[in-house]
């Protein structure tokens, strides 16, 4: 029995009628996360950067901050250590007179405290660090450097990941219902996928939905894709109820036109643009790789195979 089942998306066109007979919210504004519609084409975004923001930046803030604390914990104390440690020097000078250090009359806990400095008298790292880890390790030193190992080991192992995926992870190029040619698209990483709109699947559940388009691999063999969608930005939880009015609206424009779903706004674009360093640019020889992915979806039937109530047979 496998642990994770497998999922095979269901042609849009079996829930197609209901979705055309479907009474939309809102004519001012498209239901999110639709982001573009004109005349020709509508496009679809999907929760990735939005998920990004809501994990990663709350982890760098947390992260960053216990480095910080951990940081400045560790040079407070170093300075009044040395500070302390001063204090006592001066103490003993006063009482033993300012070469107490060479009197054999005085206890070497009592040279010690000027052992501690340099000949410019400073406590330097090194020595402050064999201080505070070694001499004192029968009082807590062993434990300070056990407990400092790990959250260095933590903050170096966290920290970069996390500043490189918030600063490299791009923002994904929308879904586009091409409603002119009849045919969804997107791309990611230079990879262009496609689907004709008649035979485009979908998979709904309740953390997300699923459009199923098609790309060609680097050896010219056909490979799935999906895009995600989560209509309430919830990357854990959206709904099925969420997907209806995107579907409903998606399913519209393309039969019906921009006249239909937006009469009100000849060209219309959400404001709505999660923060990202970068964008997934649109690959050069886009038009080379969209031509080939649909020739080859016209020429070849690779689709799982539907039964007769035009629902995915499973393979077995």
């Amino acid at each position: 029995m496998a642990l994770i089942k497998p999922i095979y998306p269901v042609p849009l066109i079996n829930k197609i009628k209901a979705l055309l007979a479907f009474k939309l919210p809102n004519e001012e504004m498209p239901p999110p996360p639709i982001t573009y519609v004109d005349d020709n084409v509508c496009k679809l975004s999907n929760n990735s950067i939005k998920a990004r923001n809501m994990g990663i930046i709350p982890a760098l803030c947390m992260v960053s901050f216990i480095a910080f604390y951990q940081i400045a914990g560790f040079y407070s104390m170093w300075k009044s250590t040395e500070e302390s440690m001063m204090k006592m020097v001066d103490f003993y000078k006063k009482k033993h007179g300012e070469d107490y250090f060479l009197s054999p009359n005085v206890e070497p806990v009592s040279k010690s405290f000027y052992d501690m400095f340099d000949e410019n008298g400073k406590m330097s790292l090194s020595r402050y660090m064999h201080y505070h880890y070694y001499e004192t390790a029968d009082v807590g030193g062993t434990f300070r450097l056990k407990r400092d190992i790990i959250l260095s080991i933590f903050i170096i192992l966290t920290l970069p990941p996390l500043l490189y995926f918030l600063i490299f992870f791009k923002r994904q190029a929308p879904m586009v219902f091409d409603r002119n040619r009849q045919i969804v698209y997107h791309w990611y990483k230079g990879n262009v996928r496609a689907q004709h709109f008649k035979d485009l699947r979908i998979h709904e559940d309740s953390q997300m939905m699923r459009i199923q388009t098609r790309s060609l691999g680097k050896r010219g063999d056909m490979r799935w894709a999906n895009f995600m969608v989560q209509p309430r930005h919830n990357p854990y939880y959206n709904g099925k109820d969420a997907y209806e009015p995107v579907l409903a609206f998606i399913c519209q424009f393309m039969e019906y036109g921009r006249e239909h779903v937006m009469p009100q706004h000849e060209q219309w674009q959400s404001n709505d643009k999660p923060f990202a360093f970068f964008d997934d640019e649109k690959p050069k020889d886009f038009e080379q790789q969209l031509n080939a992915v649909l020739t080859h979806l016209s020429e070849n039937d690779t689709d799982i195979p539907l039964d007769k109530d035009n629902l995915p047979i499973p393979p077995v």
